[in-house]
């Protein structure tokens, strides 16, 4: 009889909160093997390179503040290329700056003066920044809170700064048009923003997982490595057992790719995969969360353009744009040489589910662009259209203290990731880091790995 192998630590899925705690663990001296049913690590961050051209899958960036990220990651190492602090804002026919005085204080007369909403709207603004920056982000998560349009017009905010700045930038990173997400996100997303950079690494969003992934100790993980079912072992040892078909694709027959059942035991088991995933495993379908998401398309301009390194906010005009930026500014490697990367984002809402205006909508967007950029963005290329409905899980944050420890304390079962905490690179990373603390407070055994 074959002995089934036994891991201290089964983690079941590679994206950024699966990584994050296989990083701490290996860090800690505790051996974990990763299942992942795909060919790459990364979950929901994704990137493609085509053309010279780099694509990542929906508009994402990385906030440098973020406490998990300045934890694990190598900055200097993903070469981060950032945004300058502030936004272009189209207001009557032309762009507005509001920049961000505190980060960039010469321009803060001008960002007073410019019609982007009232000083009272601007002081707001000072206002909710000093707010969210105060306290640590526990007591921020545990704090009184209703709707983000709601806090905003308690707050005394204008109908006009809610409407052309705090709707577009938002929807943009809530990817909810309606601002219905919780104020304690409103206030999480402030505090992120004022202490550190808007970036992206050079070579794309995926670099993050990966440079997570090349820490890791050889044969950590296992590709292609689909998790089937999970059950505690009937026997003594209290060892979870997960039941798995691997596939291998460089050995096919008649019949297509090879497929064999695995069996693993481990001591701890962490379910990394998204809501749906974890409630499928877990037979809990209470798992399961509403997801926000969000169409991105990028076009391709024939020649550089002299677009400032700002998100640009549809402001009060009316078009299926949301938010747009020319990457290639802020990242010159995410574009051949003399030629520009225009993303442009657009809520779902304004994309037909059955993708069949696909042609229609990329026609309002050209147009659009047309105004912004002048009668030539007409004809720029289309490169690739993207659709994101699982952009981010819906949380108000609730139940984060509770939802980032075990499932079942006490028992070795863990469920990770960005739909157990804030919904954001820092909410999946750090429900990684937290699981691994539990684990690690556990003292897991040395198990011994028999193949």
């Amino acid at each position: 009889m074959n002995q089934v192998p036994q891991h201290p630590v089964v983690i079941v899925g590679a994206g950024l909160a699966g990584l994050a705690c296989a990083k701490r663990l290996s860090q800690n001296g505790v051996a974990c093997t990763i299942l992942e049913a795909t060919d790459r690590v990364g979950g929901r961050v994704r990137t493609d390179h085509i053309s010279g051209f780099t694509l990542d899958h929906g508009f994402q960036v990385l906030l440098t503040a973020y406490p998990a990220c300045r934890e694990l990651l190598d900055y200097e190492a993903l070469n981060l290329q950032p945004f300058e602090p502030g936004a272009l804002i189209r207001q009557n026919g032309e762009f507005r700056t509001l920049s961000d005085p505190w980060r960039r204080p010469s321009k803060t007369l001008a960002t007073v003066t410019n019609p982007v909403g009232s000083l009272k709207d601007k002081l707001g603004i000072a206002k909710l920044r000093h707010t969210s920056k105060s306290g640590t982000l526990d007591e921020l998560y545990h704090r009184d809170h209703s709707e983000t349009l709601a806090r905003l017009q308690r707050d005394g905010f204008s109908e006009k700064i809610i409407n052309e700045f705090f709707r577009p930038f938002l929807s943009g990173v809530f990817l909810d048009e309606t601002l219905s997400t919780s104020s304690r996100m409103l206030e999480f997303v402030f505090r992120m923003f004022a202490g550190g950079d808007i970036a992206v690494p050079a070579g794309g969003m995926a670099d993050i997982p990966r440079q997570l992934a090349d820490t890791l100790p050889r044969g950590t993980l296992r590709f292609q490595t689909s998790v089937q079912s999970i059950a505690q072992s009937t026997d003594a040892t209290a060892l979870h057992r997960v039941i798995a078909t691997s596939r291998d694709s460089t050995n096919r027959d008649d019949a297509g790719d090879n497929q064999a059942t695995q069996e693993f035991q481990c001591e701890h088991l962490v379910i990394a995969t998204p809501s749906d995933g974890a409630a499928r495993l877990l037979n809990r379908p209470d798992m399961k969360t509403e997801w926000s998401g969000t169409t991105n398309l990028y076009f391709a301009s024939p020649q550089p353009l002299s677009s400032p390194a700002l998100l640009m906010l549809r402001g009060d005009e009316p078009g299926p744009i949301q938010s747009a930026t020319v990457l290639s500014n802020i990242a010159p490697a995410y574009a051949p040489k003399g030629r520009s990367l225009i993303s442009v984002s657009v809520d779902s809402q304004d994309d037909p589910a059955d993708g069949i205006e696909d042609e229609a909508l990329t026609a309002r967007v050209r147009k659009q662009l047309a105004q912004w950029f002048g009668p030539t963005a007409e004809h720029w290329e289309l490169i690739r259209t993207y659709r994101v409905p699982y952009g981010l899980p819906k949380r108000d944050l609730d139940e984060v203290e509770r939802d980032v420890q075990a499932a079942s304390p006490g028992n070795g079962l863990y469920v990770i990731g960005d739909h157990r905490e804030t919904p954001s690179i820092q909410g999946a990373m750090n429900s990684g880091l937290r699981a691994a603390d539990a684990i690690l407070a556990a003292k897991p055994a040395p198990l011994s790995t028999s193949h």
